[in-house]
């Protein structure tokens, strides 16, 4: 058996890879969790792109790869299980759990990294979650994802037949967790228990900080909760959560050549176009819509966007704690241009919102866009409040 898993490894992967986007592709078509703004046509052909350039890329890097090194190991000695001499019943599941944790903790560390999560925040960056998420990773994170792995495989001298049964299974489950699909809540509850599934997952996608920074397994659930990052549910729903993260979500972000660029850029301004924020307001939510212009333009003739609470920007110092409640829901700030809010955007990090985001040219580029604006009187307001 270990003879035929080693001979035919590429041709197992392969049927593997091909097998379980096929039906996952399949079951979101029967059977979606979430409808989708933004279709396959627009992000597949970006998604895919970057596995088939991460598969070239490594292959040519690394030649040998994990299973290669495994093999080496097992004929030289190496490693912790060679070394205590265990049978291949108790190394095999072993290595492939303890593998699994090193994925686990890399997943965690990319996170804490702010030079790290540059390189992961593609992976975060897709507007929609479905199967081709679960394999869109940078190039360069998965040359250094490799590398972590290769160090982890001759430290453990884990089996070379382990390591295959490890890499088929993250690929498949990284597939089926990523999947936009729906569960009936009692499977899934009994699932989560053995595997990470969609549910579960799809949390770690929100673009709520709290909530990125969980559940950040990929096959094996325990880890999450043995160390305190399990989250069960996004606070506004499945429905109404929103995926992403803060920047990159301009559809055209979407493109390969963008994707590609994306470690690269600054991220120092979060922008919102309008047709974003008002999808996201159609789809309902959890927003928190504030406008920084003085009283008098609030309600003048520009208008205001309707749902959006006034509070100046003069006003920010004395009225920050009004605005550090809502630290876990995104603030979107508005001005007639986008100046003020983007004076007021960089207040708010400064005091430690993380979840903030600037309309792109304000108001003058919402009206234009023909968007709905409210200008009476009636409808201003001074306190934030969510939509």
């Amino acid at each position: 058996m270990r003879q035929v898993l080693l001979a035919y490894e590429s041709y197992i992967r392969l049927v593997g890879f091909a097998g379980v986007l096929s039906l996952m592709a399949l079951w979101e078509l029967v059977r979606p969790r979430r409808s989708q703004l933004i279709g396959r046509g627009r992000r597949w052909p970006g998604n895919l792109a970057i596995v088939a350039i991460d598969t070239v890329l490594v292959r040519i890097v690394f030649p040998t790869a994990a299973v290669g090194l495994a093999l080496i190991a097992e004929t030289k000695g190496w490693g912790l299980f060679n070394a205590m001499g265990f049978p291949w019943w108790v190394s095999v599941p072993l290595g492939v759990i303890l593998l699994d944790l090193i994925i686990y903790l890399q997943h965690v560390l990319f996170h804490a990294v702010p030079g790290l999560w540059r390189l992961h925040r593609m992976h975060h960056a897709d507007l929609e979650f479905d199967v081709t998420t679960g394999v869109r990773f940078h190039p360069i994170e998965i040359l250094l994802s490799m590398v972590i792995k290769l160090g982890a495989v001759a430290a453990l001298g884990t089996p070379a037949v382990a390591v295959l049964m490890f890499e088929v299974l993250l690929n498949a489950t990284s597939m089926f967790n990523h999947g936009n699909v729906r569960l009936a809540a009692g499977l899934d509850r009994i699932l989560r228990w053995i595997v990470v599934t969609p549910e579960m997952h799809r949390v770690h996608h929100s673009i709520v900080s709290r909530e990125t920074n969980s559940n950040f397994g990929f096959n094996l659930p325990w880890w999450d909760r043995l160390f305190g990052t399990y989250r069960a549910q996004p606070a506004a729903g499945h429905e109404r959560m929103t995926i992403g993260i803060e920047q990159f979500r301009d559809p055209s972000e979407l493109s390969l050549h963008r994707m590609l660029l994306q470690p690269f850029r600054d991220d120092a301004s979060r922008w919102i176009e309008p047709d974003e924020l008002k999808r996201r307001m159609d789809r309902g939510e959890t927003i928190a819509v504030i406008d920084v212009r003085e009283p008098d333009e609030f309600a003048g003739p520009l208008g205001h966007i309707a749902g959006s609470r006034n509070m100046p920007l003069s006003a920010f110092g004395s009225r920050l704690s009004q605005l550090t409640e809502l630290e876990q829901t995104p603030l979107v700030l508005v001005c007639r241009t986008d100046k003020r809010s983007t004076k007021a955007a960089q207040f708010l990090r400064d005091a430690g919102l993380s979840e903030v985001s600037v309309l792109r040219s304000g108001m003058e580029q919402w009206k234009n866009s023909g968007f709905p604006v409210e200008s009476n009187q009636a409808g201003a307001a001074t306190d934030p409040v969510l939509r």
